[in-house]
């Protein structure tokens, strides 16, 4: 019972219900009394009529019967009185009719308790009608908020400034509200999403897809040498392989941006996930001709799911690599201080233009210094997401003709 009575209404509704009941007793005592007084009045008369016709004949006889009037007789005189009564028809059985004085005090009492009732009966009537009122404009409301919501208008918003069970209907009304508004937020940027993927991967095959058809005609319909044959196929075959590794790319961004994947965080050391991702790389590190080398003073641990971080440094590194001359050098350092657990990637090769660094993150986004022919601009938008699933943050700094440094900092909490 406790728990309802939190709310206000609950507690007007009963203060005023007591007030009305004291009420209600007290008009009732006040015509019991006022009955009382007249049913005292008519006891007078009536046994003042029989006094007087008892004195007219005998005063010494009347004399007696006063104490039985003010004192009352007994128990056995009672009884001899109501045997003589009933000898001349006098009954507790005749009609309040034949009583005058009884008859019309009755009368009287009953207007009153009829009159009572009457106008407590109005008075909870009104009481109930405001009440309820009260409730039903309130519930009105919501349901007129529900039905534009239905309607597509997520600007309506239920405010209750009292506590109550009102109140946390309104609250959850609202948060309902926004909860469904949100979504359909969510579902606008997955549709458009999903429309700006598909147009991606669409845009990015366009290129070799046309290549092949090319290379396939040529193959089919023209007289082409042994040499030539081979390569056109060749050619193809670089073409599948990027094909292939742009699609599975898209497709591994595409999930992380809809968060379908399920990473399976263990706490390991981040020291050889970063030497797996440069040993990884290590046929590409010789054939560029650059000098990689991993800079470490202590074991530091960090929950991740190392498979998903080493393809995310794997980019990164990869990165630096392809922008760093013949004779060139990259530094990975991984570090801890009591802030945070850091990796950094630095290199002195081409750099990147100030006007370019905003925008090396996006998906497909090449800087216009690039060199590199083969170059899609995947791999960091990639490694980005990653590193953010991870609740980490990567920053770029560079300069043209000095080098890139990539950080990647987890902070820790």
């Amino acid at each position: 019972m406790k728990r309802y009575f939190i709310n206000p209404e609950l507690k007007r509704s009963t203060a005023v219900l007591l007030i009305f009941n004291m009420l209600f007793m007290a008009a009732v005592l006040l015509n019991l009394k006022i009955y009382h007084d007249n049913l005292k009045q008519d006891y007078l008369r009536t046994f003042g009529a029989v006094t007087e016709r008892i004195y007219s004949y005998n005063p010494e006889i009347a004399r007696e019967i006063m104490p039985a009037i003010t004192a009352g007789a007994d128990e056995k005189e009672a009884q001899k009185g109501e045997s003589i009564l009933k000898q001349y028809g006098l009954s507790e059985k005749l009609e309040n009719g034949l009583f005058p004085y009884i008859n019309k005090s009755a009368q009287k009492e009953n207007l009153n308790v009829i009159l009572i009732f009457i106008g407590m009966a109005a008075v909870f009537f009104l009481m109930n009608y405001i009440q309820y009122s009260y409730f039903y404009d309130r519930i009105r409301r919501l349901n007129t908020g529900a039905k534009k919501i239905i309607d597509g208008d997520y600007n309506i918003s239920i405010s209750e400034d009292r506590e109550g069970d009102f109140s946390k209907l309104s609250n959850s009304f609202n948060s309902m509200r926004k909860i469904i508004r949100n979504n359909l937020d969510e579902l606008k940027k997955e549709k458009q999403f999903l429309v700006e993927l598909l147009s991606d991967i669409s845009h990015q095959l366009k290129t070799p897809l046309s290549s092949m058809i090319v290379y396939n005609d040529i193959l089919l319909n023209k007289q082409v040498s042994k040499e030539q044959s081979r390569t056109f196929l060749i050619n193809s075959k670089n073409q599948l392989y990027r094909m292939n590794w742009l699609i599975k790319s898209i497709l591994k961004l595409a999930r992380l941006d809809a968060r379908a994947i399920e990473f399976h965080m263990e706490r390991q050391s981040l020291n050889e996930t970063t030497r797996y991702s440069i040993e990884a790389l290590e046929d590409k590190i010789k054939s560029a001709g650059v000098q990689v080398d991993l800079h470490e003073n202590e074991k530091i641990l960090f929950p991740h799911d190392r498979q998903w971080l080493c393809e995310s440094l794997i980019n990164i590194v990869k990165n630096c690599v392809e922008h760093t001359q013949n004779g060139g050098r990259v530094d990975v350092y991984v570090m801890e201080n009591p802030i945070y657990k850091r990796i950094i990637v630095s290199d002195n090769g081409e750099g990147i233009d100030e006007k370019d660094l905003p925008n090396i993150f996006k998906r497909f986004y090449k800087a216009r210094t690039s060199k590199s022919s083969d170059s899609i601009g995947i791999g960091l938008a990639l490694s980005k997401s990653i590193i953010e699933a991870h609740g980490g943050i990567i920053n770029v700094q560079s300069k043209l003709g000095v080098g890139t440094t990539f950080t990647i900092t987890f902070l820790k909490y």
